[in-house]
């Protein structure tokens, strides 16, 4: 049964997690599905009586290993049909990497990928998704979550190693 996000009804939720690499730069998450291995973020159905927000930081741990803090408020909604029938809303919900676990239930399942919002924009099929990427990409969602100014968040250590870069990776076209 649906769930209710910002006043829509959503079937599923997911997480947009992020992360600021070394020199200020924001990347994101993308992992692949385990049915068509496309690239995807960590989302899922809502159990019951579970928050939106919540159900994108319980995915996001389930699907990547990844622990961080959510935002309760949505970033977004996209829709997407799952098994090439049935059409899905999901709430996207931003999530501030903290730490990231080897163990996880799907560990073995997915691939991952830490990428600019931009290039993680021309690997997802979802239109609704690419515009929230491309968004997180014009702005930089973390500094008022994080509650610091833009030129600080640039002068902070590194929180984790340099993220893959698309550019690096032979074309396939």
């Amino acid at each position: 049964m649906p769930a209710s996000a910002g006043g829509r009804k959503v079937d599923q939720s997911g997480a947009i997690c992020c992360r600021v690499e070394r020199g200020g730069k924001l990347s994101v998450l993308l992992l692949t599905s385990r049915d068509t291995g496309r690239w995807v973020i960590p989302k899922g159905y809502l159990q019951r009586k579970e928050k939106p927000y919540r159900c994108a930081q319980r995915e996001a741990f389930e699907e990547a290993g990844i622990i961080g803090k959510v935002r309760k408020r949505p970033l977004g909604y996209y829709t997407y049909l799952k098994d090439q029938e049935t059409s899905l809303a999901v709430s996207v919900h931003l999530l501030r990497f903290k730490e990231e676990s080897d163990r996880f239930p799907e560990c073995t399942q997915r691939r991952k990928i830490w990428i600019a919002p931009a290039e993680a924009a021309l690997l997802v099929e979802e239109p609704e998704l690419q515009a929230l990427f491309r968004l997180i990409d014009a702005d930089n969602p973390l500094t008022s979550q994080d509650r610091l100014k833009p030129r600080r968040i640039a002068g902070r250590r590194p929180t984790a190693d340099a993220a893959v870069s698309l550019a690096t990776l032979p074309s396939s076209h």
